[in-house]
Protein backbone atom coordinates (compact mmCIF):
# COMPACT_ATOMS: atom_id res chain seq x y z
CA UNK A 1 0.00 0.00 0.00
CA UNK A 2 1.06 3.62 -0.33
CA UNK A 3 1.16 3.97 3.45
CA UNK A 4 3.56 1.04 3.81
CA UNK A 5 5.62 2.41 0.92
CA UNK A 6 6.00 5.78 2.64
CA UNK A 7 6.88 4.14 5.99
CA UNK A 8 9.53 1.92 4.39
CA UNK A 9 11.05 4.61 2.21
CA UNK A 10 11.38 6.97 5.18
CA UNK A 11 13.72 4.54 6.85
CA UNK A 12 15.61 3.94 3.61
CA UNK A 13 15.93 7.66 2.89
CA UNK A 14 17.42 8.35 6.31
CA UNK A 15 19.86 5.45 6.09
CA UNK A 16 20.85 6.27 2.50
CA UNK A 17 21.40 9.94 3.26
CA UNK A 18 23.91 9.12 6.00
CA UNK A 19 25.54 6.00 4.57
CA UNK A 20 29.27 6.43 4.16
CA UNK A 21 29.31 9.96 5.56
CA UNK A 22 31.69 10.86 8.35
CA UNK A 23 29.77 13.05 10.74
CA UNK A 24 31.59 15.71 12.76
CA UNK A 25 31.28 15.69 16.52
CA UNK A 26 28.50 18.23 16.63
CA UNK A 27 24.84 17.75 17.28
CA UNK A 28 22.50 18.61 14.47
CA UNK A 29 18.87 17.92 13.74
CA UNK A 30 18.27 14.74 11.79
CA UNK A 31 16.49 15.09 8.46
CA UNK A 32 14.18 12.14 7.91
CA UNK A 33 12.09 13.95 5.34
CA UNK A 34 11.04 11.86 2.36
CA UNK A 35 11.58 14.04 -0.69
CA UNK A 36 9.28 13.58 -3.68
CA UNK A 37 9.62 14.52 -7.34
CA UNK A 38 6.42 14.50 -9.37
CA UNK A 39 6.95 13.48 -12.98
CA UNK A 40 3.66 14.18 -14.79
CA UNK A 41 1.49 16.88 -13.22
CA UNK A 42 -1.97 15.80 -14.35
CA UNK A 43 -4.84 14.94 -12.02
CA UNK A 44 -3.54 11.42 -11.32
CA UNK A 45 -0.09 12.68 -10.31
CA UNK A 46 -1.52 15.51 -8.25
CA UNK A 47 -3.74 13.03 -6.41
CA UNK A 48 -0.83 10.64 -5.83
CA UNK A 49 1.25 13.41 -4.25
CA UNK A 50 -1.70 14.45 -2.07
CA UNK A 51 -2.06 10.82 -0.92
CA UNK A 52 1.67 10.57 -0.16
CA UNK A 53 1.68 13.79 1.86
CA UNK A 54 -1.48 12.84 3.77
CA UNK A 55 -0.24 9.31 4.60
CA UNK A 56 1.13 8.52 8.04
CA UNK A 57 4.69 7.35 8.39
CA UNK A 58 7.02 10.27 8.28
CA UNK A 59 7.54 13.78 7.06
CA UNK A 60 7.08 14.10 3.30
CA UNK A 61 7.94 17.07 1.11
CA UNK A 62 7.42 17.69 -2.61
CA UNK A 63 10.64 19.28 -3.89
CA UNK A 64 10.49 19.04 -7.70
CA UNK A 65 7.93 18.83 -10.50
CA UNK A 66 8.24 17.96 -14.20
CA UNK A 67 5.83 18.04 -17.12
CA UNK A 68 5.75 18.99 -20.78
CA UNK A 69 2.83 21.40 -20.31
CA UNK A 70 3.13 24.59 -18.24
CA UNK A 71 -0.62 24.81 -17.59
CA UNK A 72 -0.73 21.33 -16.04
CA UNK A 73 2.21 22.11 -13.80
CA UNK A 74 0.74 25.45 -12.73
CA UNK A 75 -2.62 23.87 -11.88
CA UNK A 76 -1.04 20.98 -9.96
CA UNK A 77 1.31 23.30 -8.07
CA UNK A 78 -1.58 25.59 -7.17
CA UNK A 79 -3.75 22.78 -5.82
CA UNK A 80 -0.95 21.12 -3.85
CA UNK A 81 0.59 24.29 -2.41
CA UNK A 82 -2.81 25.55 -1.30
CA UNK A 83 -3.75 22.30 0.43
CA UNK A 84 -0.28 21.33 1.76
CA UNK A 85 1.57 24.64 2.11
CA UNK A 86 4.22 23.34 4.54
CA UNK A 87 4.97 20.17 2.52
CA UNK A 88 5.33 21.77 -0.93
CA UNK A 89 8.74 23.34 -1.50
CA UNK A 90 8.92 23.71 -5.29
CA UNK A 91 10.20 27.14 -6.36
CA UNK A 92 10.23 27.99 -10.08
CA UNK A 93 13.83 26.76 -10.42
CA UNK A 94 12.66 23.24 -9.50
CA UNK A 95 9.66 23.25 -11.86
CA UNK A 96 10.93 21.69 -15.06
CA UNK A 97 9.34 21.69 -18.53
CA UNK A 98 10.10 19.57 -21.57
CA UNK A 99 10.83 16.02 -22.53
CA UNK A 100 14.04 15.98 -20.45
CA UNK A 101 12.34 17.54 -17.41
CA UNK A 102 12.10 14.15 -15.67
CA UNK A 103 15.91 13.99 -15.46
CA UNK A 104 16.17 17.46 -13.94
CA UNK A 105 13.47 16.73 -11.37
CA UNK A 106 15.08 13.42 -10.35
CA UNK A 107 18.45 15.19 -10.03
CA UNK A 108 16.91 17.21 -7.17
CA UNK A 109 16.48 14.04 -5.12
CA UNK A 110 18.89 12.11 -2.93
CA UNK A 111 19.34 8.33 -3.20
CA UNK A 112 16.44 6.70 -1.39
CA UNK A 113 13.98 9.51 -2.10
CA UNK A 114 10.85 8.91 -4.22
CA UNK A 115 10.20 9.60 -7.90
CA UNK A 116 6.47 9.60 -8.66
CA UNK A 117 5.98 8.57 -12.29
CA UNK A 118 2.52 9.56 -13.48
CA UNK A 119 2.99 10.50 -17.13
CA UNK A 120 1.59 8.62 -20.09
CA UNK A 121 2.75 5.00 -20.29
CA UNK A 122 4.84 5.62 -23.41
CA UNK A 123 7.42 7.38 -21.23
CA UNK A 124 7.26 5.10 -18.19
CA UNK A 125 10.05 2.63 -19.12
CA UNK A 126 12.52 5.46 -19.79
CA UNK A 127 11.61 7.31 -16.60
CA UNK A 128 11.68 4.14 -14.50
CA UNK A 129 15.11 3.12 -15.81
CA UNK A 130 16.51 6.55 -14.96
CA UNK A 131 15.04 6.45 -11.45
CA UNK A 132 16.67 3.06 -10.81
CA UNK A 133 20.00 4.36 -12.13
CA UNK A 134 19.71 7.27 -9.65
CA UNK A 135 18.93 4.86 -6.74
CA UNK A 136 15.45 6.30 -6.23
CA UNK A 137 12.43 4.52 -4.87
CA UNK A 138 9.49 4.75 -7.28
CA UNK A 139 5.75 5.10 -7.24
CA UNK A 140 4.31 4.64 -10.72
CA UNK A 141 0.79 4.68 -11.99
CA UNK A 142 -0.62 2.14 -14.35
CA UNK A 143 -0.49 1.42 -17.17
CA UNK A 144 3.20 0.62 -17.06
CA UNK A 145 4.08 0.38 -20.74
CA UNK A 146 2.27 0.70 -24.07
CA UNK A 147 3.77 -2.38 -25.73
CA UNK A 148 5.64 -5.65 -25.06
CA UNK A 149 9.05 -4.01 -25.58
CA UNK A 150 8.26 -1.39 -22.93
CA UNK A 151 7.00 -4.09 -20.59
CA UNK A 152 10.30 -5.97 -20.94
CA UNK A 153 12.19 -2.76 -20.11
CA UNK A 154 10.03 -2.29 -17.00
CA UNK A 155 10.71 -5.88 -15.89
CA UNK A 156 14.49 -5.49 -16.41
CA UNK A 157 14.54 -2.19 -14.51
CA UNK A 158 12.47 -3.84 -11.75
CA UNK A 159 15.04 -6.61 -11.44
CA UNK A 160 17.82 -4.01 -11.19
CA UNK A 161 15.80 -2.16 -8.53
CA UNK A 162 15.41 -5.37 -6.54
CA UNK A 163 19.19 -5.92 -6.56
CA UNK A 164 19.64 -2.39 -5.21
CA UNK A 165 16.91 -2.95 -2.59
CA UNK A 166 14.84 -0.10 -4.00
CA UNK A 167 11.11 -0.08 -3.35
CA UNK A 168 8.63 0.11 -6.21
CA UNK A 169 4.94 0.81 -5.61
CA UNK A 170 2.29 0.82 -8.29
CA UNK A 171 -1.15 2.35 -8.51
CA UNK A 172 -3.92 -0.04 -9.40
CA UNK A 173 -7.47 0.84 -10.37
CA UNK A 174 -9.13 -2.07 -8.56
CA UNK A 175 -7.90 -1.54 -5.01
CA UNK A 176 -11.25 -0.21 -3.81
CA UNK A 177 -13.40 -2.88 -5.45
CA UNK A 178 -14.91 -5.25 -2.88
CA UNK A 179 -15.62 -7.72 -5.70
CA UNK A 180 -11.90 -8.17 -6.26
Amino acid sequence: SRREFIKTTGKIAAASALAGVTLPHVYAAEDNTIRLALIGCGPRGTGAVADAIAAEGGPVKLVAMADVFQDKMDKSFGVLSEKFRAQVDVPRERQFLGFDAYRKAMDCLRPGDVAMLTTRSAFRPLHFEHAVEKDLNVFMEKSFAPDPGGTHRIVRAGEAAEKKNLKIACGVMCRHSTAR
